[in-house]
């Protein structure tokens, strides 16, 4: 093994585009996959294999290798996970040919690395566990790995040439990888591995550039890279106003699992950094990966509802879906269904948090809705959580990826069955994750507000008293979702009403300050208040927004009973059914 900074300059194939890592036959990879179950006597079991596989030198003295191994209990006969079951240790070496290690984990858990070592020599990765009590209802299962990535090899007509498909020799094959033309140009040094935008038009277009771009793409070191070091995304980060550290050393730092005083959890996952970015880099995905790679999710002290927190945990598990009501008795007597999300639960949370110094009703936005979709003569079923379990959303931003894709699983074969083609809500979060997370293939996912417009949402509706609203842009629905337009329009459509826009809005618009039921503190609370002070700045009686979680955020500020805070917090479309239920 050797320092891995003179050996950069080649293009490396992370994808594995060319297939360079056949581990049956040893060839830049070695590895295997086990599965065994408890004894009957829950004895130990010890079992220990190895593999042993060669680094080809195709040009460069040495290449990045990932060595990693997996853990995990599940029961015999379901396969599902069997969390707690027994006592187990597991150990990983990868040793040169002379036997030295040259890297080994630590404290007896699965782990992973990635090192550089020398092309041209041979290396064994061992592997070994010991499991005991467990009897046979309990199956292990893990698999240990070392990769060693080679440098990309791109074909005459600019095509990945396929190692299994050819019969070139080293040399020859040596002679199909090119430069990093950017070797020399990385700012930061973070491993120079990608290619700056600018340097993109130098190696022409099509499949040379795609498959370029995507072979460097690893992790995420090439959102790292393309990183210009302007610093308007801390300008934009609502962070940064109780937080310090930037953007690029937040990322850097975590994926190292370094620290430079940047929690991961304090990013609010709002887009703002993003939509300030003229490279585009996208913060919001590489934290949502990151946060993937903590075991366990977020710390307890990010989590302020914890009752919330485990109720749907507890939701996601097969055993509560008999507490749900199935599609054939479930009446669904429309192609299009309203799925109200966990309103009924943020509300009675918010009261117990608060020991009823407030109340919300944040329900009335469904029974709001309805009044809406019957005035216009739309004929829409209601999915309530009888139904449906949660969409999800917060578990995903947390990084409890587990149980999000339980949720997902549910409601996707759910739905799938439902004969709905329209999917409605008032939530913005659920909104973006049905839209962007799950797979309804066939199904449209539509906002409220949205549906309504394009339904020609015309109720010649009118305020008693003339009024000045402001609007608060939801981070999942504006910036994530970019419906700006059409929760104003249908403001505006109101006589009487005048809009005024706060200091930050639209793409700019500042977040409510707590994302995925995480981060409620006084850092957030800082943030609301900011907020509030542009609206006061506005002279409006009412701010609207059309989202659940910022009214309940609000709300929650409100109920502080700071008199200058005497405007009303609404949803946009409580708003507009208020107006339909005064004319009657």
């Amino acid at each position: 093994m050797r320092d891995s900074s003179s050996d950069k300059k080649a293009i490396i194939d992370f994808a594995g585009d060319n297939g360079h890592a056949d581990a049956e036959i040893g060839r830049n990879s070695g590895g295997s996959i086990t599965t065994y179950s408890g004894n009957a006597d829950e004895s130990s079991i010890a079992i220990t294999d190895s593999s042993t596989f060669e680094v080809e030198n195709l040009g460069v003295s040495s290449v990045p290798a990932d060595v990693s191994c997996t853990f995990r209990t599940v029961y015999t006969d379901t396969g599902d996970s069997a969390r707690n079951a027994g006592i187990h240790s597991q150990s990983i070496k990868l040793l040169d040919s002379s036997g030295s290690i040259l890297w080994e984990n630590e404290g007896g858990l699965c782990e992973s690395t990635t090192i550089y070592l020398s092309t041209g020599s041979s290396y064994t990765v061992s592997f070994s566990f010991n499991s005991e009590g467990v009897n046979e209802s309990i199956s292990m299962a893990t698999d240990f790995s070392a990769v060693a990535h080679q440098p990309l090899l791109l074909s005459d007509d600019g095509t990945a040439m396929v190692r299994s498909e050819s019969s070139l020799s080293l040399d020859e094959l040596t002679a199909l990888s090119f430069d990093n033309p950017t070797y020399h140009k990385n700012p930061k040094g973070l491993d120079a591995k990608l290619i700056y935008s600018l340097s993109i038009p130098c190696l022409g277009v099509g499949a040379i550039v795609f498959l370029v771009m995507r072979s460097m793409a690893r992790g995420y070191e090439w959102e790292m890279n393309k990183c210009y070091g302007c610093d308007l995304c801390d300008d934009a980060c609502p962070v940064r106003l109780f937080n310090a550290g930037d953007k690029l050393n937040i990322i850097y730092n975590t994926w190292n699992n370094e620290d430079d005083g940047v929690p991961l959890y304090s990013c609010l996952t709002c887009t703002a950094c993003t939509n300030a970015c003229p490279q585009l880099v996208d913060y919001d995905s590489y934290v949502d990966i990151r946060r993937n790679l903590i075991v366990g999710g977020p710390p307890a002290t990010e989590i302020p509802h914890t009752l919330l927190q485990a109720v749907l945990a507890a939701e996601a598990e097969e055993d509560a879906d008999e507490a749900f009501v199935s599609i054939e008795d479930y009446p669904i007597d429309s192609n299009v269904g309203y799925y109200p999300g966990c309103v009924d639960y943020i509300d009675q949370e918010m009261v117990f948090s608060h020991v009823n110094e407030g109340e919300m009703n944040l329900g009335e936005t469904t029974t709001a809705a309805f009044t809406l979709f019957e005035e216009m003569g739309e004929d829409v079923t209601y999915l309530g959580r009888d139904f449906l379990k949660c969409c999800g959303h917060d578990q995903k931003w947390q990084g409890l990826s587990e149980v999000f894709e339980k949720l997902k699983a549910y409601n996707q074969k759910k739905l799938g069955e439902s004969g709905i083609d329209t999917l409605v809500t008032s939530c913005a979060e659920c909104f973006r994750t049905f839209a962007l997370d799950y797979e309804l293939d066939g199904m449209k996912v539509m906002h409220t507000t949205e549906y309504l417009v394009e339904k020609g949402f015309d109720m010649d509706l009118s305020v008693d008293e003339d009024v000045t609203v402001t609007y608060h842009d939801p981070c999942r629905l504006g910036r994530q979702m970019d419906l700006y337009d059409k929760p104003r329009d249908l403001v505006e459509s109101v006589e009487g009403v005048s809009l005024v826009e706060m200091e930050h809005h639209g793409e700019d618009a500042l977040c409510c300050g707590v994302s995925s039921m995480m981060a409620c503190n006084e850092n957030s609370r800082a943030l609301r208040l900011q907020r509030f002070d542009e609206v006061k700045a506005t002279g409006a009686e009412v701010m609207l927004t059309t989202c659940p979680k910022c009214v309940a955020h609000f709300e929650c500020l409100k109920f502080e009973g700071d008199p200058r805070h005497d405007f009303e917090i609404l949803d946009v479309v409580s708003f507009l059914a208020r107006q339909v239920n005064s004319r009657e």
